[in-house]
């Protein structure tokens, strides 16, 4: 294994001198259309740093919970923030490995025991798939261009299969959800399942080798226990999708980027000239891409219902049909002709057949604001619950997300005695548009304590309501 430290700034790596000072004869030039993508780190990139300014963000061994001479494997996706990984952790002592995944294979739903056994494959891997919703082949071939310009030897390089495993474990569930009326969020069993559960099993067993990602967050690992904490910058912060994690992931695990905010990366990025410094963002559920519309895209894999679903309103008027439950959520509003007041979805599998969608006047109506929620099983990540933590919070310090990139709410929570394990979350204040299937997880200040599927939710002026 090769031992990297090249903390020296490689020449022509940095940042540029500038324009020259020497006058020079204005020359009309043609104008060069600019990419699209390249737009979406303009601002970010407006200010150059120096090489004493990167020195001073590159986290260090301590910070990452790191020894000189440990393996850390990085996952990397193609897209700048773990490419960015990748090159701070060039700066360190360590042995690196780079690591890619693929997801998504839409022949699985044809034959999904018909692909080889075989998981791993080498960097001669190819495929004529071009309709891939991840569009997996781009992002390899970026992976070997980023690892190629930084110097990364490519048999420290490879690509692993988990098309199968992303099946089995993430898309069939999440269809079964979808199928009863509920929302739920595939990105956050992929990181339990795939990233920190499949992947990491491709790791060998060594007490000091780690996984890292470009994940937004931080993994404290000097308080005697592998804490999960939020990201300095909270408009990036992605603890709400790892808080399935189990501590024992967490113990293998370092993100790199959880004190940096989204735009200083995008300045490493272009200072060490990376190949994908401006890459656009991918959005949305890795296994749809650009297919089009959500509900047509699940619809290819659910059972046609056996009665026509009605959109109804709270006076039983049947305003219209559906063509699935999963086509909407719960706050959506509901395109339905000939209404004069715009409508939205309160309540899903409704009616005698639990096919229809209840609709209420008005993005504001008590039936939207939920002030109370009930998870299944929930799943702390240290174990059990902290009942120190929830039941003595005098300074008001728990607060639960059930969605990404939301304000957190203040609440009060408590366990169930039913022996389902799951609990109850006494909002602070309401939050509009929670929906079973939901993830709800809890902070207690900045350090994820877990998180649990919603069963049900508590609205203004209403009793418990249950989807599916």
């Amino acid at each position: 294994m090769v031992l990297v430290g090249i903390r020296t700034i490689l020449p022509g790596l940095g940042p540029s001198a500038g324009p020259s000072r020497i006058a020079a004869r204005y020359v009309p030039r043609k104008r060069i259309r600019t990419p699209v993508y390249a737009y979406a780190s303009r601002r970010s990139i407006a200010t150059t740093v120096s090489q004493r300014e990167v020195d001073s963000l590159i986290p260090s061994l301590e910070d990452l919970g790191l020894q000189g001479g440990d393996d850390v494997t990085v996952a990397v996706s193609g897209g700048v923030d773990s490419a960015t990984t990748l090159r701070m952790l060039c700066e360190l002592p360590v042995n690196l490995h780079v690591i890619f995944m693929r997801n998504w294979d839409p022949l699985l739903s044809e034959s999904p025991s018909s692909r080889a056994d075989d998981s791993s494959y080498s960097l001669s891997y190819q495929s004529n798939n071009s309709k891939s919703g991840c569009q997996w082949e781009r992002d390899w071939n970026d992976v070997i261009s980023l690892t190629r310009s930084i110097g990364i030897s490519q048999d420290k390089v490879r690509l692993v299969d988990l098309s199968k495993e992303y099946w089995s474990r993430v898309f069939e569930p999440s269809i079964n959800v979808w199928e009863g009326g509920g929302t739920p969020n595939p990105d956050v069993d992929c990181n339990r399942e795939i990233k920190f559960g499949a992947l990491m099993e491709h790791l060998p067993k060594r007490p000091r080798h780690f996984l890292a990602t470009g994940h937004y967050g931080h993994v404290d690992h000097a308080s005697g226990q592998s804490r999960l904490m939020r990201a300095k910058d909270r408009t990036k912060d992605q603890t709400y999708y790892l808080s399935q994690m189990s501590e024992s992931q967490l113990n293998r695990t370092i993100l790199p980027l959880g004190k940096l905010t989204k735009s200083t990366v995008r300045q490493l990025a272009n200072y060490w000239n990376l190949p994908n410094a401006n890459k656009e963002e991918s959005m949305g559920v890795c296994f749809i891409g650009e297919r089009g519309k959500f509900g047509d895209f699940i619809s290819q894999y659910t059972s046609p219902p056996t009665t026509q679903g009605h959109i109804v309103s709270l006076s039983g008027e049947v305003l219209g049909e559906h063509k699935g439950l999963w086509y909407y959520t719960i706050g959506q509003r509901a395109k339905i002709a000939n209404q004069l007041k715009p409508l939205f979805v309160a309540k899903k599998g409704v009616g005698k057949d639990n096919n229809d969608i209840l609709v209420v006047p008005g993005k504001d109506h008590p039936m939207l604001k939920c002030t109370s929620l009930t998870t299944d099983k929930f799943h702390w990540i240290h174990g059990s619950c902290p009942t120190e933590l929830i039941v003595n919070d005098i300074e008001r310090k728990i607060n639960v997300q059930d969605r990404y990139r939301i304000s957190p709410v203040f609440s009060k929570v408590r366990e169930l005695n039913d022996g389902t394990s799951g609990v109850i979350i006494d909002l602070l204040e309401p939050l509009s548009g929670v929906s079973p299937g939901q993830v709800a997880a809890i902070w207690c200040g900045d350090w994820c304590l877990g998180s649990g599927v919603i069963r049900d939710t508590t609205c203004l002026g209403q009793e418990s309501v249950t989807e599916g």
